[in-house]
């Protein structure tokens, strides 16, 4: 399907996507984190310290590829071994200066989720997820889907109180209306990204949205059919 199947690690150490193309399996650069491991290599000054980026996983499918999932897939040596192989690949991308953050165990939308779901979907991500890639402060809301509106979360906000009593304190949604946007607070951090997918692009190209312009051109590199 063009997609690569899973992340691992080869005889040197350096994290690599595993392609399989009718029925051979190829070991190399195919997706997103090994490209860009490959071109910092090649150009040191393109970040500061040799930082890449943040991976937002979810868990109910597994974690980078291996289907480590007991609750989906069994308590079974085949997970446990999918575990394993998964931390492996998580390490090794720690060393790259990756760095992991939680979408939650489901991909659900906390704006219209209940506590209670909320609840649940953290403790599988807490039970499946984090043994693999870690602890983290980061949570980044599927969908974008903030638990509150623009004014700063309070202690009366039941799924922030419950979240921050979970160990996240980096909070971050999706908004495109303006180029940045972020709280600072004894307690958390609440930031707004934006997304650069075909959705946006389009809408810069058709001048709905021009947010990204003051980012880079969308027409050095997107081009729409006619």
């Amino acid at each position: 399907s063009g997609f690569a199947d899973k992340l691992v690690v080869n005889k040197q150490g350096d994290v690599k996507n595993q392609y399989t193309n009718n029925g051979q399996k190829k070991i190399g650069d195919y997706d997103m984190v090994p490209i860009i491991d490959t071109f910092i290599k090649k150009h040191p000054d393109f970040s500061y310290g040799g930082s890449t980026g943040v991976i937002a996983e979810t868990g109910y499918n597994g974690a980078l590829g291996y289907r480590s999932s007991k609750s989906q897939y069994g308590d079974t040596k085949k997970t446990h071994r999918e575990a394993k192989k998964a931390t492996k690949v998580a390490n090794a991308m720690k060393k790259e200066g990756w760095q992991f953050a939680s979408h939650s165990w489901g991909h659900i939308n906390m704006t219209t989720a209940s506590v209670d779901d909320i609840k649940k979907d953290t403790a599988l991500w807490q039970k499946e997820v984090q043994p693999i890639v870690g602890k983290t402060p980061v949570l980044i809301f599927p969908f974008g889907a903030d638990i509150g509106s623009f004014t700063n979360y309070t202690n009366d906000n039941a799924k922030y109180t419950y979240l921050k009593s979970s160990g996240f304190s980096i909070f971050d949604n999706v908004d495109a209306s303006q180029t940045s946007w972020g709280q600072l607070t004894n307690d958390y951090y609440r930031n707004a990204r934006i997304n650069v997918d075909g959705i946006r692009l389009h809408e810069t190209m058709t001048g709905e949205n021009t947010v990204l312009n003051d980012f880079f051109n969308t027409k050095d590199f997107y081009h729409r059919d006619k």
